[in-house]
């Protein structure tokens, strides 16, 4: 029987392939688990509107993960910390004081995990660090930023 495969958890195609299996594996099994669909022009039309409306999500989405990237590139963040003797600072600048300092001046949400950084800041200075910017929606679509950090003293 020949069938249009709408979710791809058991490997058996992509979505929008048309394959053919057995009836029996297909009346038994794939339908009731709705992981195809009889092969019909009125199925098919169907599977072809919604791979043509994921691909405007899919535009959508990069443009947007495109404007944060710039975004975050085009803005420095100033974290200001109190300096002891000798211009040193007590702790550290980590992922969270990143996370809130770009939440606050920028307007971007972030989460800690997508911040780059392999050891928390322990100077004051200029950093790059590196934003990971992925998407909820499509787990194929990334980017990375570059952050331009600015430690200070107060």
């Amino acid at each position: 029987m020949k069938v249009i495969i709408i979710s791809e958890s058991l490997g058996l195609g992509k979505f929008g392939e048309v394959k053919e299996f057995s009836d029996g594996y297909v009346r038994n099994y794939l339908l009731p688990k709705k992981i195809v669909l009889p092969y019909t022009q009125k199925n098919l039309n169907y599977v072809e509107s919604i791979k043509k409306h994921q691909t405007a999500q899919r535009l959508k989405e990069q443009k947007r993960i495109a404007e944060i990237k710039h975004k975050l590139e085009q803005k420095s963040i100033t974290i200001p910390v109190k300096l002891g003797k000798d211009n040193k600072f007590f702790g550290s600048i980590t992922k969270e004081d990143i996370v809130k300092t770009v939440e606050k001046e920028i307007g971007v949400k972030l989460d800690k995990h997508d911040v780059l950084l392999e050891q928390p800041i322990k100077d004051i200075g200029v950093f790059g660090v590196d934003v990971r910017l992925k998407s909820e929606k499509f787990n194929d679509i990334t980017e990375t930023a570059k952050l331009k950090l600015w430690i200070v003293g107060e």
